[in-house]
């Protein structure tokens, strides 16, 4: 019997679902609401109430490793500066947590990290992403926020801004159901291969690509498609990506060429395999998590020793070079 393509990527996402872990992620979301619940507290009428953003609010995520993301919005009048903003949140997180977690400083946000627990695959990783609207009382019509960067980043000073808008980058993948599966399927591999290519990125060359797609609805046939369309449109300067969030920040312009090069050829290089075997390629770039496959008697069952399945390459070929 030939090797169904849809049929296999239905499984990898059915085995990455986040059900799955959902023990897991309920501790994670307690985490969470405990460190909003102290934010609250601590800086009560100087900020709004904190929003949910990253893959778990869009309906993204997968169970091989997450986080959750927690914007703190800060009113105009709360801190001076940027800088001081995201120092005084540092400050607090650290005094709060530091004798349970590693908190550290990162590019716009602050990560909690707490050690894994016995019988949990991956630490509790959390990030607060502190920001400021742009002008007094703003916040509540608008969502418009002043990210701090913490880093040179992007070619951000430390200290500078940037625009940015959660509520616009939720809603902009809002319903789209069938974006979000070929998105899933685009981060297992990522994650998978462990390329360092931006998930928002991806996701938003995703929605774009299937933006008015009437080819065939089948899973193979629409990530093929988005595949297709990263590979054309990648390397193309008067190509843009610009952030639902801020019409001004192009995400796309912020990749090196040599990092649009590499995925131009990942993507060429996995349509020409998977063409040519995609037996083989297929559950090589999309594998599916062996600790969640079905099992006959009793449904999908975590497996803590799975051996056996396929045979994958151990390098990728291209065919016909």
């Amino acid at each position: 019997m030939a090797f169904d393509n849809n049929k296999h990527l239905e499984e990898v996402l059915q085995t990455h679902r986040m059900k799955h872990i959902q023990t897991f992620v309920d501790k994670v979301s307690n985490k969470r609401e405990d460190i909003k619940d102290k934010m609250k507290k601590h800086y009560g009428s100087r900020k709004y109430d904190a929003m949910n953003s990253g893959s778990m609010a869009k309906h993204t995520a997968t169970n091989i490793k997450f986080d959750m993301d927690v914007i703190e919005p800060f009113k105009h009048s709360s801190f001076d500066t940027l800088q001081e903003m995201f120092d005084d949140v540092y400050d607090f997180l650290h005094g709060e947590y530091e004798d349970d977690a590693t908190v550290r400083k990162q590019k716009v946000s602050i990560g909690i990290e707490f050690p894994k627990a016995e019988g949990d695959e991956n630490p509790i990783q959390i990030d607060v992403v502190p920001g400021r609207e742009l002008s007094d009382d703003d916040y509540n019509e608008t969502y418009d926020l002043n990210m701090c960067f913490n880093e040179d980043h992007w070619g951000f000073k430390k200290g500078t801004s940037q625009k940015t808008n959660i509520k616009k980058q939720i809603d902009h993948i809002s319903g789209k159901n069938s974006e979000r599966q070929i998105i899933r399927l685009l981060k297992i591999w990522k994650k998978h291969k462990e390329k360092k290519y931006k998930s928002f990125m991806i996701e938003l060359f995703t929605i774009k690509a299937l933006d008015g797609y009437n080819g065939d609805n089948h899973l193979w046939d629409r990530l093929k498609f988005t595949m297709e369309y990263i590979r054309d449109h990648v390397e193309d300067k008067s190509f843009h990506l610009y952030d639902p969030g801020n019409s001004n920040n192009d995400v796309l312009s912020a990749m090196s060429d040599s990092d649009r090069s590499a995925l131009e050829n990942d993507m060429s290089t996995m349509l020409m395999n998977i063409e040519n075997d995609n037996e083989t390629y297929l559950p090589y770039y999309f594998p599916i998590n062996e600790k969640y496959k079905e099992d006959d008697d009793d449904g999908y069952e975590k497996k803590e020793n799975a051996d056996g399945g396929a045979s994958y390459p151990r390098k990728v070929q291209r065919f016909g070079l």
